[in-house]
């Protein structure tokens, strides 16, 4: 089934979404040295863990379906990067 997304910018660990979403891509870029991000469920279970490489800018779509964040959706660690965010609306 396809559905309306919306795109979340974050640069720290914080709340992407409160309620069950789905990740559908993601866009990365590096803020000088190489990175990381991390988003987890409402449950605290890490779900996606990318590393982000210095000076770098890609982005990543997830097949199908995407991957389900029961109970709402956290960047729970960020480092040296920014992450957009593609999520159901």
């Amino acid at each position: 089934m396809k559905s309306d997304v919306k795109a979340v910018r974050k640069t720290d660990a914080t709340s992407v979404f409160a309620g069950r979403t789905r990740l559908r891509g993601i866009i990365l870029a590096s803020t000088g040295s190489a990175g990381s991000v991390t988003l987890q469920d409402g449950n605290s279970v890490t779900q996606f863990q990318v590393d982000v490489p210095a000076g770098d800018v890609f982005s990543y779509n997830l097949a199908e379906d995407g991957i389900l964040f029961e109970g709402g959706m956290t960047v729970s660690a960020i480092s040296n990067a920014t992450a957009t965010v593609i999520i159901d609306k």
